[in-house]
């Protein structure tokens, strides 16, 4: 079987990309931390349901609820940009179009993340009336 590592790479434990498996385990960890997550934000979604505004902004005032939910929109953004990114580098294949594409998606994902935080924040401290 052919080997395409150079000698420094195979003692590394990295590809010829000089990466490794960090966006591998980044994508792993994450997803696994979104399972407990998600089912923390449906079954808070599922709670409000019918309930009024004000209801629902005395829950996103709680620190627990606003801490979840923080953790929610960080790790999700986070794992959507990286999975976008793979996609991307997967089935683009014109380098100038996959570096636009790979920009366009994490700077997506960040303005989208951040937007996200600033709804929760704004929930949690009162401030959105």
């Amino acid at each position: 079987m052919p080997v395409f590592k150079s000698p420094m790479g195979r003692v590394r434990g990295r590809g010829s990309a000089k990466a490794g498996t960090e966006t591998f385990w980044h994508q792993r960890l994450t997803a696994l931390a979104l399972v407990p997550l998600a089912v923390t934000f449906a079954g808070l979604m599922i709670s409000l349901v019918g309930a009024d505004y004000a209801s629902a902004l005395r829950v996103m005032r709680s620190p627990l609820v606003s801490v979840a939910m923080l953790m929610f929109v960080l790790v999700g953004f986070y794992h959507m940009s990286i999975g976008l990114a793979h996609v991307v580098e997967d089935y683009v294949h014109s380098e100038a179009g996959k570096i636009f594409l790979i920009v366009a998606v994490k700077l997506g994902c960040l303005g989208l993340g951040l937007a996200c935080l600033l709804s929760v924040l704004k929930l949690s401290f009162g401030s959105a009336l």
